[in-house]
């Protein structure tokens, strides 16, 4: 499923894909920088970049909340704090507390193999529900087939659904790497319909949202405007409407529907032991290649924050607590023509207590002769970052592309200054040198950092 697959963002270098800001020792304290954060959301918003509702707390206590863009486009309807948005793989964080529930319960353990439940799919007799929580099980992404696009769209069934899982072959032995895997959350989701003998859609209303009140949370349908149902967008040249993704596909891998302050209460509650044990909560917390049981660590500085990227269809989202100072970010988006990371990185600065800088958008793009274009083709290398870029002109615009990623169109806004504002990046050539008509170097910005790259060849 698009970006229903744990959420990367489009950066250079992959493996810095992640909220990553140095935070300086002093910036302890909560003071807010309210006002510029609200600009900075509005001029996102203003300028086709993203739509968003933040929101925001610390301990329980509602902290900062910002609404910005459209819920409808089509009917201009606003996004307010009543829109629900399809939060994607955030679903999962639901779904490991649904299954450490059956735990405790004892009518599962995490070392219940697959087999009691699916023994035709490969390897079932060596899956363990511990390798279906954590990504390490082996089975295919059923998300990243080819043919996922022809039926996305439609109703599936639970028999149609795991027949296509058990038809792939396994792609690692289990238990013996991570690798994130949209069915292993599908089919946890079938196995807590199966101990209740309950639709997911009840189980879910009945543990968590009905004891918590999360009364805008729930197991999506299509999307209902009279609902306070968002619609999702991407960005070409003006917010095309994305189709939707029918709910009974993604299933305990990303069917929830939510608002910011019900998800924002969600992950509360987990963390302050209203959902599952202190015992529970822990092993789900213990990270193995990056991931827990249902939920990831972003950094922020020397901060960390526990949660889940989501992403399906237009949607984005992210929610993360930090276990140390109560500090609990969430954040949906229907609409992004931007960096994710970027407005992550500053809605914590803000939270922070750290200055932030508001976007100049009133740069236009410019054209430039593919003659001009060709002094910065060659390839790159920085001392700060172990990325390489290489750069070529096609079809009249500068394009590039590092190691072992696909390539980016960039877009000229001055002679020496182009950019790739889906990712936030900016990078700024040094002029070309008279004698060889090459530049030889730039500085790449993204994330707040600033990397300096020289020519190679």
């Amino acid at each position: 499923m698009e970006r229903m697959t744990k959420f990367r963002l489009i950066l250079f270098w992959a493996k810095f894909a992640a909220v990553l800001f140095t935070l300086p020792s002093a910036a302890q304290s909560f003071n807010t920088h309210q006002a510029d954060l609200d600009s900075y959301l509005t001029a996102l918003s203003n300028n086709n970049k993203v739509m968003t509702a933040v929101y925001v707390t610390e301990s329980g206590v509602p902290r900062y909340e910002h609404y910005a863009g459209l819920a409808s486009i089509e009917d201009n309807i606003p996004i307010s704090a009543k829109t629900r948005f399809r939060i994607g793989s955030v679903t999962k964080t639901f779904t490991a507390v649904l299954i450490m529930q059956l735990i405790e319960n004892n009518k599962l353990s995490l070392d219940t193999k697959l087999n009691q439940f699916y023994p035709d799919i490969p390897n079932a007799t060596q899956i363990t529900i511990k390798h279906l929580l954590s990504h390490r099980s082996g089975i295919f992404n059923f998300t990243s087939d080819p043919d996922y696009t022809s039926f996305k769209m439609t109703p599936q069934t639970e028999e149609q659904l795991v027949a296509r899982i058990q038809g792939y072959q396994p792609e690692f032995s289990p238990g013996s790497k991570h690798k994130y895997s949209n069915s292993n959350y599908v089919l946890l989701g079938f196995i807590i319909e199966s101990l209740y003998d309950k639709p997911l859609k009840e189980v879910i209303a009945t543990n968590i949202t009905q004891p918590l009140n999360l009364n805008s949370t729930y197991y999506g349908n299509s999307s209902e405007i009279e609902e306070n149902e968002a619609s999702s967008y991407h960005y070409n040249g003006k917010w095309v409407r994305q189709p939707e993704t029918h709910m009974s596909v993604p299933h305990g891998a990303g069917a929830i529907v939510s608002t910011a302050k019900d998800t924002n209460q969600f992950f509360t509650a987990l963390f302050e032991g209203k959902l599952v044990s202190t015992d529970s909560l822990s092993a789900m917390m213990k990270l193995e290649d990056g991931y827990g049981l249902g939920m990831s660590v972003a950094p922020f500085g020397e901060k960390k924050f526990y949660g889940h990227f989501g992403g399906i269809d237009g949607f984005v989202s992210a929610a993360g607590y930090n276990t140390e100072d109560g500090l609990n970010i969430t954040v949906l988006s229907n609409a992004l023509n931007y960096n994710f990371n970027d407005v992550l990185i500053t809605v914590l600065k803000s939270m922070y207590g750290l200055s932030i800088d508001i976007p100049d958008f009133s740069a236009k793009p410019i054209t430039l002769s593919e003659k001009f274009l060709s002094s910065f083709e060659g390839q790159f290398a920085s001392s700060q970052v172990p990325i390489k870029i290489r750069f070529w002109v096609e079809n009249g615009r500068l394009m590039s592309q590092g190691e072992g990623q696909g390539a980016l169109p960039l877009t000229a806004y001055s002679e020496t200054e182009f950019r790739f504002d889906r990712a936030g990046i900016v990078i700024n050539f040094d002029e070309p040198n008279d004698s060889s008509s090459h530049s030889n170097g730039f500085v790449l910005s993204q994330g707040g950092g600033k990397y300096e790259f020289k020519r190679q060849q």
